[in-house]
């Protein structure tokens, strides 16, 4: 998906508005040079997709926390982001229920690797 100028504007006012994400020209004296996404935008951004996508379905049973958070570039106004999710491990708790980590990366439309992450997902096992 492409993170719009009005998109980063608009996610960051509502939910982390620090200058370099909603104030352009103070952006331009800023360690970025220019306007960026917040890093949870960029992260929100893939996960609605893969829930629109249905990736977890009905066998997700609620998320138990994320580790090893990386912002490693800055996500500017219409780059387009592609996200990868990838099996780490699995852990059957019971003969209903299980843990499912899961890898999380986000790269830019140059395949550079803009953040990752490592999340723990309760899941259905049947």
């Amino acid at each position: 998906m492409t993170l719009s100028k009005a998109d980063i504007l608009d996610f960051a006012q509502r939910n982390d508005p620090q200058y370099f994400h909603i104030d352009e020209e103070a952006a331009r004296s800023g360690p970025f040079g220019r306007l960026i996404a917040s890093g949870f935008h960029t992260l929100t951004a893939v996960w609605i997709e893969w829930i629109r996508m249905d990736v977890l379905g009905r066998d997700c049973l609620g998320g138990m926390g994320m580790e090893h958070m990386a912002w490693k570039l800055p996500v500017f106004p219409d780059d387009t982001l592609h996200g990868t999710l990838t099996v780490l491990k699995t852990h059957k708790l019971n003969n209903k229920k299980g843990i499912l980590t899961l890898g999380i990366e986000v790269s830019n439309q140059n395949d550079k690797l803009v953040m990752s992450c490592e999340t723990a997902i309760l899941v259905r096992v049947s």
